[in-house]
């Protein structure tokens, strides 16, 4: 193993835990604070309390352009350290929260934070620090996410029996402080030593990939949208309101609350197991297949009132749901290169946003009038067979350029020279 690639797996490792630790903690831990919350305060409806991931969506949305224009021209590192201090800031100020508007305050916040310290930047720099095994090396770092969420939804639980909902929030926003700024400002590195010399803008200037404006004349490019708006719209109406689905057909709070934390845990190995799949049949392939798993999964939880069902379920959801966030970065790359990628990254992820944002209010306000979440359920199933679709319909970056070029289009640029 060469000193690079040594160095690239101890960024891997850094960005798992990072992962862990402020997705896990931040986002992955809603679904069990939405009933918590319900508890807390009687008197706010299932559409109120959603929109709590919903805001938090949205301000992770529209962070993600300028988070993704950093990202091209700074180090990683003093992006991800920031975030994490936001995210940190924003469960401390939820912990003291006594009305919905300061609630929706925090989660504003702990959008941005999520945003500048997760995914994309952490996609990013394991885009440049690999190749050959981009997609196994993605799949690890990335299911920090839903290694996270396994166990920091355990973490909350016991919180909430312990010490209560708010002491929660100050458990696990201590460890994004202690544990995620020390590690991050250690390991992580934008690029690999060879452009050292360079700033981070004129290293993108070497990259391969089209620029902003070639790629939105792209098919694929639009494709990628949709996608994940799908995503986005189908994983968080579907996984937010779960444990109150479950609750609701008689389980118990602990025992709903375990059942994601299952999910979550199988979440991470499907993570892995798709990105070893990217790897050899193309990220469009690996994210067609989780998209139908998806759909098969969620349609068999209208029998969950039955054990032998939850059985059948948790593996089989749990291993596609959250798969998509780690493939979508890497479709980006295989069909778009990752020359501005941190640009069209941000653009994409607005539609993973606004998807997010509308999911569980959605579902929320399906069961307030319907007061159950069949239809809710089923409208998320209808868009997993579109992202399907849609994912498999796009195409590889040489694809995309000849397409391009034959349309007489500006060409995209493959290897640009070294800045002076």
């Amino acid at each position: 193993m060469t000193q690079r690639e040594r160095r690239g797996w101890f960024i891997v490792a850094a960005v798992f835990i990072t992962l862990v630790i402020v997705f896990g903690g931040g986002y992955d831990t809603v679904p069990v604070f939405v009933p918590a919350l319900l508890r807390g305060f009687p008197k706010w409806s299932r559409t109120e309390v959603s929109l709590l991931p919903s805001v938090l969506a949205l301000s992770a949305g529209i962070s993600v352009l300028p988070v993704g224009w950093l990202i091209d021209r700074i180090e990683a590192r003093l992006v991800i350290i920031t975030g994490a201090l936001l995210a940190a800031g924003a469960f401390f100020l939820a912990s003291a929260a006594h009305s919905l508007v300061t609630m929706i305050i925090a989660y504003l916040i702990l959008g941005i934070g999520i945003s500048a310290g997760t995914v994309l930047p952490a996609s990013l720099v394991l885009a440049n620090w690999f190749t050959e095994r981009r997609g196994l090396a993605m799949g690890i770092a990335l299911s920090g996410s839903t290694v996270g969420g396994s166990l920091m939804t355990l973490a909350a639980g016991r919180a909430f029996q312990v010490a209560g909902w708010r002491i929660a929030y100050i458990v696990l926003g201590l460890p994004m402080i202690l544990v995620v700024v020390p590690l991050v400002a250690l390991i992580v590195r934008s690029r690999p030593p060879g452009t050292a010399a360079m700033t981070v803008a004129q290293g993108a200037e070497m990259l391969e990939g089209f620029e902003t404006g070639e790629a939105l004349r792209t098919r694929s490019f639009w494709y990628i949208v949709l996608a994940n708006f799908c995503f986005a719209f189908t994983a968080t109406g579907s996984l937010i309101h779960l444990v109150a689905y479950l609750e609701g057909l008689g389980y118990r709070a602990s025992a709903a609350a375990l059942t994601i934390s299952v999910i979550f845990a199988f979440a991470a190995l499907g993570k892995v197991l798709m990105g070893f799949v990217a790897d050899r049949l193309t990220a469009r392939i690996a994210l067609v297949v989780c998209f139908v798993t998806q759909a098969a999964g969620l349609s068999i939880v209208f029998g969950a009132a039955h054990v032998g069902i939850i059985v059948a379920f948790v593996p089989l959801f749990g291993m596609s749901i959250a798969a998509p966030l780690m493939l979508l970065p890497l479709l980006t790359a295989e069909s778009l290169g990752i020359k501005r990628y941190g640009v069209l990254s941000g653009l994409a992820g607005l539609a993973q946003t606004f998807g997010a944002m509308i999911g569980p209010i959605v579902a929320g306000r399906i069961f307030d009038i319907t007061t159950s979440y069949v239809l809710a359920f089923e409208v998320c199933i209808a868009g997993m067979i579109v992202g399907a679709l849609v994912a498999y319909a796009c195409r590889s970056y040489s694809t995309e350029r000849s397409h391009l070029s034959a349309a007489g289009a500006p060409g995209a640029t493959a290897v640009a020279q070294p800045v002076p």
